[in-house]
């Protein structure tokens, strides 16, 4: 990376587009670098303190970042960092989604940092004659790994808000008539069926941060003929894209998630989950309540992610990988245990819909959790959630009368999209 990395990132808010600047400008000196989220949690200033005493010992110079707001971002300088450190390997982190909890904040050496935009570039072929579109928030890893790798390849990208009718990506393919490539997280599928694109523009999609269903993507064929989908999966903790298909959205299958990317080796154990070893690993970690780093073991050994997963080992893909959802997705309900995956599997077999999210919301008495489930139909929305529930009732008897079943146009998202 050179100097000239400046100004590759764009955005349409200036502030932002200072932000991301110094933090490429930081990138390239070799500076440490922390992205934090803009909301608070309880536990971030034990993170700021303790990586920056880790930064101190190997660059002496810490950027703390939201790559948004002036008021979040610091530079922090050890005074007493040594000269005779100054070439030692600049840390890089940032935090999970949270999505299953409190936010993780993994910790990651410049080496991997690097291996893993070079592995992504070559395996995206990324080039200027496209003109990259991204929507997933750039502080969280599907984020970041794009706006690093767009930096290594000193290739264009620019960010656009994820906004109902998607008004700045729609500007972006205006003022560029390149063929357009949009980088997207599974729940902005409703937005770009939903936008006013030309179904023409759209020629290449690149798809991240979750499990991408056969609807989605059957629809988004039918919107955009000339697509062409590249579908990805990846952890936060292991570079973080992992495994790459791509092609003609007519032969996905749901799950699909294709070959490792380089680098990276991919097996299912006899359990089904999936395992994973990557050259580009996070080094540590720190996760609730944030009292020290955790060495991490997925560069020298393959370690259990959590994910379900099968190799296929017939038909048009065999030898692919396909990801079958969370291994460990349980929620306690009125002291009953029940597996989340299961709920979506069932609402997706009956309402065959874009998108199904299932989270939770205090129950009205008591402190108890009930499950919230999300529906974006594939097409107008029913009129009755009933023959859901009663699917769950089948399932889970009574406490399927607990479920908030909810049909919506677009998910309930976070701060990281998900």
């Amino acid at each position: 990376m050179t100097a000239s990395t400046t100004g590759l990132v764009r955005h349409a808010d200036p502030t932002i587009r200072r932000k991301v600047d110094e933090f490429a400008s930081a990138l390239t000196r070799g500076d440490s670098i922390l992205v934090r989220p803009k909301a608070d949690y309880d536990g971030i200033d034990r993170v700021v303190a303790t990586i920056s005493g880790a930064a101190a010992a190997a660059t002496g110079r810490l950027l703390v970042t939201d790559l948004e707001s002036e008021e979040l971002t610091q530079t922090i300088e050890s005074v007493e960092h040594p000269e005779s450190s100054a070439g030692s390997t600049p840390l890089f982190a940032f935090h999970t989604s949270g999505s299953t909890g409190s936010p993780k904040c993994v910790i990651y050496e410049r080496p991997q940092v690097i291996s893993h935009a070079d592995a992504v570039i070559a395996t995206l072929g990324l080039s200027a004659a496209e003109n990259y579109v991204a929507l997933p928030p750039m502080r969280f890893a599907y984020g970041l790994s794009i706006v690093v790798s767009h930096l290594l390849a000193e290739v264009p990208v620019t960010f656009a808000d994820a906004e109902w009718g998607l008004p700045a990506l729609q500007a972006a393919a205006d003022d560029d008539e390149r063929p357009l490539a949009v980088y997207a997280l599974p729940q902005h599928t409703p937005l770009l069926l939903a936008s006013d694109l030309a179904p023409d523009r759209l020629e290449r999609l690149l798809i991240a941060g979750g499990r991408l269903s056969g609807a989605s993507a059957q629809a988004l064929a039918r919107r955009f003929p000339r697509m062409r989908l590249t579908n990805m999966y990846g952890q936060a903790e292991m570079g973080p894209r992992l495994a790459t298909w791509h092609g003609d959205p007519a032969d996905f299958t749901e799950g699909l998630i294709g070959s490792p990317i380089p680098g990276v080796d991919l097996d299912v154990a006899d359990d089904g989950v999936l395992l994973a070893r990557s050259d580009h690993a996070m080094t540590a970690a720190m996760r609730a309540p944030y009292e020290a780093m955790e060495p991490f073991a997925g560069r020298n050994e393959a370690v259990r992610t959590g994910d379900r997963a099968t190799r296929l080992h017939s038909g048009p893909h065999a030898g692919l990988l396909r990801h079958d959802g969370r291994a460990d997705h349980v929620l306690n309900v009125a002291g009953t245990k029940v597996d989340l995956h299961r709920v979506t599997a069932i609402v997706q077999e009956v309402t065959k819909p874009l998108l199904v999210n299932v989270g939770t919301r205090p129950a009205r008495r008591g402190g108890d959790l009930v499950p919230v489930v999300e529906i974006v139909p594939n097409g107008p929305a029913p009129s009755s959630t009933a023959p859901v529930r009663r699917a769950l009732h089948t399932e889970f008897g009574g406490l399927a009368a607990l479920f908030d079943l909810r049909y919506v146009d677009r998910l309930t998202l976070k701060e990281s999209g998900k």
